[in-house]
Parts: structure tokens; sequence; C-alpha cells
């Protein structure tokens, strides 16, 4: 069986369309198992519909976590750990070619079979995704309640931002609800101050967004302070928690017992740095004393096993050996990417007029007779998933 996501035909949508076809090639130089994302298989027209064929998957976590947990008391902190081990090494392996998700969170991870234990997942939906050092401002897609503090202000972004959301998502597996429950931006930046402390003044000097929630003072020198709820235009309210001891007070309440809870609360801490250059790396997460406790240590292989360091990052890890012969990597820099623009020509030839824009007439006529002479079914939602093809 196959899973294939169906984007409905229109000019906005072809052009998401190519993007995400792009990046799924890219993925493609990683192996889906080893690197725990998800297997692209090809994409097919179906009268005006895109679709992109995957491997089919189970469920995700989000579903899996409210079958699993009903009272939201979160997951056993050994399936927390396997799980978040398995993310963390998705994380190095996008790092070696240079992508970034930009929206991890636990409904773009999938099981692969929850009755197989322990769990292996998968981290799914790169339709958001941006190549590092590349990233385009304009197309930003993320989930405000996973987001690190720079994409919320807008500031400069790199791969630490997927680690931030990871760090989050992590919380939610072992707690069962969100670390951040808000739909407003400042809400969530406020409760980041009060827990994690304020971001410092690289990352708030470079915010698009930071005069919207931060009053900028000048004394002897720049400093910003976030404004209150006064001055932001909304009712004051309590906050979930306060400190980061509240958070930590949470874990041990959902977690009592649990072996390795301080290391998670650790890794936790590391995680969700409000300095992106101090937030820890994938290498350094897998290096991380939490992933090798007793209890698992007879089941499951050091994280390092067999990974060789190469000599031009201590952080970045051997690339990876599926790298089809059109693409090149550069050995001093593994993002740079040439693209690999195979197969394009099916969403651009005969599809462009003498001033280089679409034809879309021409475009759906031929999308409707690619349809009618594979006898598709016709699918009426703009984004659909099913698992029969």
């Amino acid at each position: 069986m196959e899973a294939v996501k169906v984007m409905k035909s229109c000019t906005d949508v072809i052009e998401i369309a190519k993007h995400e076809i792009q990046i799924l090639k890219q993925l493609r130089r990683l192996d889906p198992n080893t690197s725990h994302v998800v297997r692209f298989n090809s994409f097919f027209f179906n009268m005006e519909d895109i679709c992109l064929s995957f491997e089919f998957l189970d469920v995700d976590l989000d579903t899996y976590i409210s079958e699993m947990s009903p009272c939201k008391t979160g997951l056993p902190l050994p399936e927390v750990r396997h799980i978040t081990e398995q993310l963390v090494t998705a994380l190095h392996h996008l790092k070696t070619i240079g992508l970034i998700h930009m929206d991890i969170k636990p409904e773009n991870v999938m099981i692969v079979d929850r009755h197989e234990k322990p769990l292996q997942v998968k981290l799914v939906d790169f339709g958001g995704a941006q190549m590092s050092g590349n990233i385009d401002f304009e197309t930003l897609m993320f989930t405000k309640m996973y987001s690190s503090p720079e994409v919320l202000l807008e500031s400069e972004m790199n791969e630490a931002l997927d680690m931030w959301s990871l760090g989050v998502t992590a919380f939610k597996l072992a707690v069962g609800t969100d670390l951040f429950p808000y739909s407003r931006r400042y809400s969530i930046i406020n409760s980041v101050v009060k827990i994690l402390g304020q971001p410092p003044d690289h990352v708030l000097d470079k915010g698009q967004q930071t005069e919207e929630f931060f009053n900028r003072r000048t004394n002897d020198h720049s400093r910003w302070t976030i404004k209150t709820a006064e001055d932001y235009g909304i009712s004051e309210k309590e906050e979930d928690f306060n400190c980061f001891d509240d958070v930590v007070g949470m874990l041990s309440v959902q977690q009592e017992h649990a072996t390795g809870l301080d290391l998670f609360m650790d890794l936790i801490k590391n995680m969700l740095q409000v300095d992106p250059n101090q937030r820890i790396t994938p290498v350094e997460a897998l290096q991380h004393p939490f992933f090798n406790v007793k209890e698992e240590a007879a089941s499951k292989k050091p994280c390092l096993e067999n990974i060789k360091l190469t000599n031009y990052a201590v952080d970045q890890l051997e690339k990876p050996e599926l790298v089809p012969p059109e693409t090149v990597v550069s050995q001093e820099n593994p993002a740079e990417v040439q693209p690999d623009n195979s197969g394009e020509d099916l969403l651009n030839n005969g599809f462009q007029t003498g001033d280089n824009t679409l034809n879309y007439t021409c475009f759906v006529n031929t999308l409707r007779t690619v349809g009618d002479a594979l006898a598709l079914p016709k699918r009426t939602e703009k984004f659909d998933w099913f698992g029969w093809f």
C-alpha cells in the first residue's frame, strides 16, 4: 500500500507542489529507515490534482498520545526516550543535506506500526521545508506553539529552530499536554520569557516582529523589555507555568520515579535554549547521557555506533551514501546542493507561454487527459490523505 497526498490544482498550489517535490527529491539522498524520514516514491496527476506518493505508515504521534494517554499523563519515559532519539537522528541527517523541516510537531511524526515494540517513527510533511541558508520568509509555514523565538520574531534562522520544536514535542510526549498552549504569538513569547528567559539582543535586534512584542529602551546601551499584557492590549490571564521549576514540577509529577528523569529535564533545557547559538545540536544531543540509561542498554545499540566524524566540522557527520550521481554535494559545505531538476519538465513543459507565465488551460486539459487515460478516481478535497493505492 501507499499513502497519497492529493493537492487540488491551481496556480498557487502548483508552485507549492513544485517546491515540495524538489525538497522530497533531496530526501531521496537519505536512507528512509536509518534517517527516520518518510520515503517518497513519486508524483503523478489525477485529472486536475497533483498527487504525491509516499510509503504507507500507521498513525501520527498526536493520535498515538491521545490513544495511549487519554487522561493526558504522557507516555512512559523509556518510550519517550526511544522516540526522541529517533527524531534527533532525523534532524542530524537533515542537517547533513542542508534541510530544515520548519514544522516539527506530533502531527508531523508518523509511527510505522503502533503494535511493534519498540516503536519506530518517521518525520513527515516536508511541504514547508527550507534549504539552510536560503530561507524564504514570505513562504514560511509553521505552527506557532511549537515554533522557536527566532521564528515567532522573524529573526535570523537556521537548523537550530528544528531542535526547539523537537524539545516542545518531547515535553508533550512526556506530559501529554502542550508546553505553550496559546494561539497568540504574544502569549507564547511572554511564556517563553517567563519560563526560559528573554532571547538575547542579537535575536531581538534582527527580528522583524520584535517591536510588536517588546519595548526598546536606550540608556548606555540598547536593551529590550517585553510588553505587558496591558501594553499589548489584551487582558491578563494566569499562565500555566511561571518559571522552569514549574516545568520540572510537572514532569516530576507525570514521570514519578522514572529512571533518567533528571537527564531528560537537562536535555529539554538544552533543546529550549532561547539563544539558537547555544541550543544543543543533533550530534551533541545524540551523545547526551539521557539516551544511555541502563534500563535500555541491553535492547538498544549506542546511538553513535558506526558513525564517523568528518574533518569539516565537529557537529557534522559523514554525508549519506545514498547520493544519486546527478546530485553534487560540496565537501566543504554539505548544505551547498546542486538542485535536481529531473522531472520538473512534467510540471513545466507545455504549460509556459511566450512570456514565461503559466498556460493554465493547457495545463488543466493535459491533466484531464492523463486522468481519463488512467481512469483514476477524482478527489474533491484540496488536501487529502488516503492509504489505499
